[in-house]
């Protein structure tokens, strides 16, 4: 039987997401592919999602030097974290596809739920601005020249008000007066537009 503790679960404070990839990966940076979600919290938000993280960092951190029979550095940075600007953030992410030790390709995704809870079939274009919580599981690591932290994996997105980025100002095509106009938003509370994926027009 296998000694692996089970990964612990755990759900974000509703935030705005910064450049969201829930729908299709990201792969900029990996041809794998990686979806994620960047969220902006408030404060009181982001100190509560802390009370709950920190112990699973402080045992996770603990065990790891127990291991290595020594003190090890943690990483530079890590997913939850006040950035240069003063913001609460919590960053998550997944890996599209991981090739396992024997050779196969497995595939993931992102489960996308509605404001009420029901699963999301059509996907919509998310964007910048929407808000969101991320159901996660916490994966500490641990890479010799890197040192120890932790990822924040993603599993499950609620968009709780979504903001939809607009594709026609990349589009080669025109407007065609009286044509079909594609609509969305059924089910997901308030639906806002914003200009281009990562130009957010949003109330809040």
């Amino acid at each position: 039987m296998s000694s692996k503790k089970k990964p612990v679960k755990l759900v974000t404070p509703i935030g705005q997401a910064v450049y969201p990839k829930l729908t299709e990966p990201d792969t900029a940076f990996n041809e794998a592919g990686e979806y994620k979600c960047l969220l902006r919290v408030e404060e009181d938000d982001y100190k509560a999602f802390r009370l709950q993280i920190d112990p699973l960092i402080e045992a996770a951190y603990t065990a790891e030097c127990e291991k290595q029979g020594k003190e090890v550095r943690k990483a530079a940075s890590e997913p939850v974290r006040i950035a240069d600007d003063g913001a609460f953030e919590i960053n998550t992410k997944q890996r599209a596809k991981v090739v396992t030790r024997s050779g196969d390709t497995l595939d993931f995704s992102v489960a996308l739920v509605d404001s009420k809870g029901s699963p999301i079939k059509d996907k919509p274009k998310i964007g910048s601005g929407s808000q969101i919580r991320c159901a996660v599981t916490f994966n500490p690591w641990f890479v010799p020249s890197q040192g120890w932290g932790y990822t924040l994996r993603l599993r499950e997105a609620q968009i709780v008000k979504l903001v939809e980025y607009n594709v026609s100002a990349n589009s080669s095509f025109g407007v065609v007066d009286g044509g079909y106009e594609a609509t969305g938003g059924e089910g997901f509370g308030e639906v806002l537009e914003s200009d281009d994926e990562g130009t957010k027009v949003a109330p809040f």
